[in-house]
């Protein structure tokens, strides 16, 4: 068994934190690398350790689909949160959270069953994405400025029903828009200047 983990500070109180590292389909939908097709039952309600969950996900990069059963086997009150898979090659996925200052240190680890050194090195760099994601959301779910809840809101109630496919794509069109918006004003600006002339 080889555990591999990332951490990263975060300006949010640790009650806060808590409340998202325990809502497994929100931490699902925030990997970069997979989508959540199902999870039964439904989560909504406060964790408890002993809580199992099915968990349907494809993979985006061979379009595997897969289903999980996965158990809440560690819960500490605003301390961590484990998860056990019954199969695969993560065996558990671990958040720790620890305050520093007025914020939070939160650590994601997976203990992975195998030796397999390109598997571990991919998992790395795939873990250290996935955190980076959970940290921006719970940054989002932290504040309390009004365009960061339209973001939080926005995130809850369409970007996170999204395929990875769907979020690609829109990625792609939000770049091409602003190529075009740019372009356009240069043109208008280009335009202005001309008739000066």
């Amino acid at each position: 068994m080889r555990s591999v983990s990332s951490s990263i500070l975060l300006p949010v109180s640790v009650a806060a934190a808590y409340q998202i590292i325990t809502d497994l389909s929100t931490i699902i939908r925030l990997s970069p690398f997979f989508t959540l097709k199902n999870i039964e039952p439904p989560t909504g309600k406060v964790a408890q350790k002993g809580d199992r969950y099915n968990l349907t996900i494809e993979y985006y990069d061979n379009k595997m689909i897969e289903t999980h059963s996965v158990e809440i086997d560690r819960l500490d009150q605003d301390s961590l949160v484990s998860y056990a898979f019954e199969s695969g090659v993560v065996r558990s996925m671990l958040y720790k959270l620890e305050p520093v200052g007025e914020g939070v240190r939160l650590t994601q680890t997976f203990d992975l069953d195998t030796d397999d050194e390109a598997i571990i090195r991919g998992t790395e760099d795939e873990l250290h994405v996935w955190l980076k994601g959970v940290g921006n959301y719970l940054k989002l779910s932290g504040s309390k400025s009004p365009l960061k809840r339209v973001q939080k809101w926005f995130m809850d109630r369409v970007w996170l029903r999204l395929t990875v496919s769907e979020k690609n794509i829109a990625r792609v069109m939000v770049k091409v828009s602003a190529v075009e918006l740019g372009l356009l004003l240069i043109l208008v600006l280009i335009w202005n200047i001309w008739t000066r002339i």
